[in-house]
């Protein structure tokens, strides 16, 4: 990736011939290097990106339009508080950097992992390393070359992971992405809030305004709609993608869809499972510290101190359930008609949590509790994705399940830990390691990818297995089975053996799903 440094316009008035001359040959060699530039004009102002070359592409010198760090709300936004539309800008905005992520939160397992993130554990979704800053709602369009506004491609939206504390859209995993190229869709990838700053609780916000997180996710999208056409997005053809925590996201826009519908589709992988927690007790365990009596005191606190305290003492910010942009029961809202009526792939790895049994144990060897992996994962990952698929599809959506079960070396931490959450990220977007990656690593990310943009392209047809509901039970796509380049069809059951009885255990105990 390169940054094409920014150029001034050059002085008209001149003195003497050579100036004259010099300053001509300046103007022309400068507008050519602007000129090979991609440039658009959306509803804030002009946009200048440069050009990217992604990994594991079929040609070495092919190229995509990469639109970095446009923001799509007003910068910055303040703490806690909704996302307001972005500014117009009268300069053209220089569109070539990565934008810092928003701020990210550590938490503590044991002395092993100490100040660790779970989430870099367990999904290889870390921005720890990235700059952080609350000024952070910017999103990366990457576009072919070949499309225009009067050329237009279908548009793939990606939610990030991260368990709603950590992740950005400028983590190479996403960055480098060929999507663009290998399958001729334009990929947006925006930043929202997270943790205590995405997620306050606060009783001073009115209610619907308090998961700002989720508001921005929904402010970029809207931007997208408004202005997707320009980089050469069809509006009309956006499909929603997403992981873990970006799941649970995309589940609550299905549920609680904006008006008029952003997208056409969704694909969710590893959807989470909402664990009870304690936002607001938490919220006043924040204010406490900082010795704060409202809301206008903790926007005074440095965003390192928040972050500190939050990350070291494990506190946790679940959405609160407003019925605007979240629900607690997705089955409600299937009921009265509010889920939206799109086409859905939804589905899980074959050994979701194996990493986490492991950090538990902390004794320094990987020898996985099958059982306990299997049940964990069957109670946080696995039942909530069974029993989404079943209620939809039962309801009248199309929907398409699958089970990732590569066990790739090079997307995992622990030799035969299997495929662990998050480990088919690298495989959905082409961003494996090239140097460790084999022929069957490389053909499964080529038919990963193909399935996923020819969903994107035609949701009704499917990405190419049964549809749930048509294939005798035989519908459910295993992936990468015995690090195949395809999927085979297997039965419901040889993947959802304990997801009927967790079910009730998971209700009783108040987790939503």
């Amino acid at each position: 990736m390169h940054t094409i440094p920014r150029h001034r316009k050059q002085n008209s008035t001149t003195k003497a011939m050579a100036f004259s001359l010099l300053s001509s040959v300046a103007f022309l060699i400068t507008a050519t290097i602007v000129a090979a530039n991609p440039t658009v004009t959306i509803s804030s102002g002009i946009v200048i990106g440069t050009t990217v070359t992604p990994v594991n592409q079929p040609s070495a010198t092919a190229v995509v339009n990469a639109f970095l760090g446009i923001p799509f709300a007003k910068s910055p936004p303040q703490r806690f508080s909704p996302p307001e539309e972005p500014e117009p800008w009268s300069t053209p905005l220089q569109a070539q950097r990565l934008a810092p992520s928003c701020p990210q939160q550590n938490i503590t397992v044991n002395d092993s992992v100490d100040s660790l993130s779970l989430e870099r554990q367990l999904a290889l979704t870390s921005a720890g390393d990235i700059q952080q800053s609350e000024d952070c709602l910017y999103l990366n369009v990457y576009a072919p070359q070949n499309v225009s506004s009067s050329s237009l491609t279908e548009v793939m939206f990606w939610i990030h992971g991260g368990d709603l504390i950590s992740g950005s859209a400028s983590q190479t995993l996403y960055t480098d992405s060929p999507l663009p190229i290998t399958e001729n869709v334009v990929l947006v990838i925006p930043n929202y809030r997270l943790s205590m700053f995405g997620f306050s609780n606060s009783p001073e916000i009115p209610s619907g305004q308090q998961n700002s997180g989720f508001l921005d996710q929904r402010l970029a999208l809207n931007w997208t709609q408004k202005n997707i056409q320009r980089f050469g997005g069809d509006p009309s053809k956006v499909t929603i993608f997403s992981e873990s925590a970006g799941g649970w996201s995309a589940k609550q826009l299905l549920a609680i869809p904006p008006s008029p519908l952003p997208f056409q589709a969704a694909i969710i992988e590893s959807e989470a499972l909402e664990l009870p927690g304690n936002g607001t007790g938490n919220y006043q365990n924040v204010s406490q510290y900082f010795n704060c009596t409202d809301i206008d005191c903790l926007r005074n606190v440095s965003m390192n101190s928040i972050q500190d305290y939050v990350s070291k003492n494990n506190l946790f910010f679940k959405p609160v359930a407003d019925n605007v942009t979240s629900v607690s029961d997705i089955r409600s809202s299937i009921n009265n008609g509010t889920f939206a009526n799109v086409s859905m792939i939804i589905g899980t790895n074959k050994n979701e949590l194996s990493k986490l049994v492991y950090l538990i144990s902390g004794d320094g060897t990987f020898n996985v509790n099958q059982t306990l992996d299997n049940i964990c994962a069957a109670l946080h990952l696995q039942m909530p994705t069974w029993a989404i698929a079943n209620y939809t599809s039962g309801h009248g959506r199309k929907v398409w399940r699958y089970r990732y079960s590569a066990s790739l070396n090079d997307t995992g931490t622990f030799p035969g830990e299997g495929a662990v959450h998050a480990s088919e990220v690298p495989i959905v977007f082409g961003t494996y390691a090239t140097e460790n990656a084999t022929d069957q690593e490389v053909a499964l990310s080529k038919y990963m990818q193909q399935a996923w943009a020819s969903f994107a392209k035609n949701p009704d047809g499917g990405p190419g297995w049964p549809q749930m509901g048509t294939n005798g039970g035989l519908e459910l796509a295993d992936i990468g089975s015995g690090n195949s380049s395809g999927e085979n069809n297997i039965t419901f059951w040889e993947a959802d053996s304990y997801c009927d009885t967790l079910l009730g255990y998971a209700e009783v105990l108040g987790f939503a799903w």
